[in-house]
């Protein structure tokens, strides 16, 4: 028996362009709970930084109505940038307007631009992973939580903020990353202190090795870099997990699902592995 429903809530979940990616997974899998989300993406041409592609707009407006489909619950697709204020003002003005409230929040828009040895990083891929996943983080919590106290009446209300195993367990060239996802883990911990006195609680996900687009990558990268296969590259990840195996998008949304329900409701400023069991070895 089904021990809570989130059926009727609404949700924002942002980086939700690619379809097979992890905010999409954790789109798909609360709209099966019932919940109408809204999907924000930044949907715009690259920059001539290393690795800085983005969702196309009809991308993400084709899973938007996907879910629709799929479900019996209302979407609304986005164009944000996390990193600019108004851009991130306006999301929420136009999550007010349609939905007229806002129970949710998954802060999932993440970059690794860049990656490179501290030596040899550009100062602009350093300053655009910092200002994307770490003041983005900021900004969308900063700007959602009037509309997430306004609807929760001071009786709930849920932040998940998606942040990475490289917070904790940083790999070599991945400083502005790793940085960067440390600090929403600590922003994590600061604003659950902040905002418990208004039933909200806000936690992290660290994922570990996932089977996604960025994943895909930073394999094909390590393949480069090292000179081994791509193949061998990717089975020494997968040695790492005791599990055996990478993880898949799915497997984050699973957890995500289960923080933003009534059964986390006394869960708040943690931060969670999920790895396959990585950090252990």
């Amino acid at each position: 028996m089904k021990m809570y429903t989130l059926t009727g809530k609404v949700a924002l979940i942002t980086g939700a362009g690619r379809k097979s990616g992890i905010g999409a997974a954790i789109a798909r899998r609360l709209a099966a709970e019932g919940v109408h989300v809204a999907l924000a993406d930044i949907c715009a041409p690259p920059s001539d930084l290393p690795n800085s592609g983005n969702p196309a707009w009809e991308e993400l407006e084709q899973l938007a109505a996907a879910i629709e489909t799929e479900t019996n619950v209302r979407t609304l697709p986005l164009r944000v940038d996390v990193a600019d204020a108004g851009s991130v003002q306006a999301m929420f003005t136009q999550v007010r307007d349609t939905f007229g409230r806002l129970d949710i929040l998954v802060n999932n828009a993440g970059v690794a631009v860049g990656p490179a040895p501290v030596l040899q990083m550009q100062e602009t891929a350093w300053r655009r992973t910092l200002e994307v996943n770490a003041t983005g983080t900021f900004l969308c919590c900063k700007h959602g939580l009037p509309l997430l106290i306004e609807t929760a009446g001071g009786a709930g209300g849920r932040i998940v903020n998606v942040a990475s195993i490289a917070a904790t367990k940083p790999k070599p060239f991945v400083s502005a990353y790793a940085a960067s996802k440390a600090a929403v883990v600590a922003l994590t911990r600061s604003l659950a202190q902040e905002v418990a006195r208004f039933g909200i609680t806000v936690n992290a996900i660290l994922p570990g090795d996932v089977d996604t687009e960025m994943k895909r990558w930073g394999l094909e990268l390590e393949s480069a870099v090292t000179g081994r296969d791509r193949e061998q590259v990717v089975e020494e990840a997968v040695a790492r997990i005791p599990l055996g195996r990478l993880g898949i998008p799915a497997d984050v949304a699973s957890l995500a699902a289960f923080l933003v329900s009534d059964q986390a409701a006394f869960i708040t400023g943690q931060a969670y592995n999920l790895t396959g069991g990585r950090e252990l070895t």
